[in-house]
């Protein structure tokens, strides 16, 4: 087992894009290039990353791009098999984690 602390993952996960944004990139520009550039990122670690940023986008209405959404197609089904007790996550954690899954799924549909 390896202990993650979860909200420091999401607080990591907005530095990197909203470091793009600061940079001059659009939300859907910055979205690409923090996927892109942290490629070969652990699985829990790609896995917050990306629902970290969709539901930053679900928050703040903005729709997300077909390519993203097709990113997102490819990580939901991860996030979901994910035996996420293996990272010693929280009580609290672990349902901050199963929203925001739910919150990225309504998204897809939106």
């Amino acid at each position: 087992m390896r202990k993650i602390n979860y909200y420091q993952k999401k607080y990591d996960a907005m530095e990197i894009f909203y470091g793009w944004v600061d940079q001059g990139s659009e939300y859907d520009i910055a979205v690409e290039q923090s996927i892109y550039y942290n490629q070969g990122m652990e699985e829990i670690d790609e896995i917050i990353l990306n629902i970290t940023i969709a539901t930053r986008f679900a928050r703040c209405g903005k729709r997300i791009s077909e390519q993203f959404k097709k990113h997102l197609e490819s990580i939901l089904p991860k996030a979901k098999m994910l035996n996420i007790k293996e990272y010693e996550l929280t009580d609290d954690e672990i349902k901050v984690f199963n929203e925001e899954l739910a919150e990225v799924e309504a998204l897809m549909n939106w």
